[in-house]
């Protein structure tokens, strides 16, 4: 009697694994609606910046008709279809798994903390592009610096 119970159980557990790695593989883009975007020293006229949650890694910048994802940390841009989103209210949703295989060429990446915003510079390498964005923090207050 206590085997088809175990053999139910593990069957349970491996489906519950199965369905929260299927909801983990999409990523949730949220709109950073106070960013700043300059490509080559200009501000382009349509665009939008979004981040996967709470955090700001990775990053999306829809530009015009164009998407492009940038993991920060590992200085890598890719540029994805469209298409590959799906839209939900003002999010965005995307699967982590359409990610091209071969990131775009960049090169120059600069991260700093410049105090009430968090600056991230690269060169697309293939287009000669700089692509300067300065996403809004909330200052710390305990360091009493602010």
């Amino acid at each position: 009697m206590t085997r088809p119970r175990t053999l139910a159980g593990f069957i349970g557990l491996f489906l519950v694994l199965g369905m929260c790695a299927h909801a983990a593989e999409k990523v949730t883009w949220i709109p950073i609606s106070d960013a700043i975007l300059r490509i080559d020293d200009r501000a382009p006229k349509q665009w939008n910046l979004y981040r996967a949650g709470k955090r700001s890694d990775p990053l999306l910048l829809l530009l015009g008709s164009r998407a492009l994802v940038f993991y920060v940390r590992n200085q890598a841009a890719y540029e994805i279809s469209p298409t590959q989103l799906e839209h939900k209210g003002k999010d965005l949703l995307w699967r982590e798994t359409e990610k091209p295989e071969k990131p775009l060429a960049t090169s120059e990446w600069s991260t700093r903390d410049i105090g009430s915003a968090l600056r991230i510079r690269m060169k697309l390498a293939s287009e000669g592009r700089v692509v300067d964005i300065q996403i809004p923090q909330i200052p710390d207050l305990r360091r009493g610096i602010y």
